[in-house]
């Protein structure tokens, strides 16, 4: 198929996280943004694939480098709100099995719970349901 593009690698990616096939989708991701470092779409949809895997703290890596290529995308900004919560979550779902830790691990949740919040008020600012305070 000759060399693809970075839009190619990114439709690839596109079409393997919609068939549930994670690791596809996310060597189609990586090619794109080997040859874009700067597409924000791919990043965004890497973090959904990662979050979709449990891996939350790699998928908030990736809505952050969405976000900062594109401060204005609300969708970057919700789904890095939906992975902090499930990642709190999990924190929490950990603490009950984890008793010695369970304190650190909580507080931990807390603090993504409330950043959480923020990134979805982020999100309602930026596509119209809330205005600035």
């Amino acid at each position: 198929m000759g060399t693809a593009d970075h839009n190619t690698w990114y439709s690839t990616g596109n079409e393997s996280a919609k068939h549930g096939d994670s690791e596809d989708a996310l060597i189609a991701y990586d090619k794109a943004l080997e040859l874009d470092p700067n597409h924000v779409s791919a990043w965004n949809n890497k973090g959904i694939v990662l979050a979709r895997l449990k891996r939350f703290e790699e998928s908030i890596v990736c809505y952050d480098k969405a976000i900062e290529l594109n401060p204005q995308y609300a969708n970057a900004w919700y789904n890095k709100a939906n992975a902090l919560r499930n990642f709190g979550q999990s924190l929490v779902d950990k603490a009950n099995d984890d008793r010695t830790n369970a304190p650190k691990l909580v507080n931990r949740s807390i603090a993504l719970f409330d950043t959480a919040d923020k990134c979805y008020d982020k999100g309602d600012i930026l596509s119209g349901k809330k205005r600035e305070s």
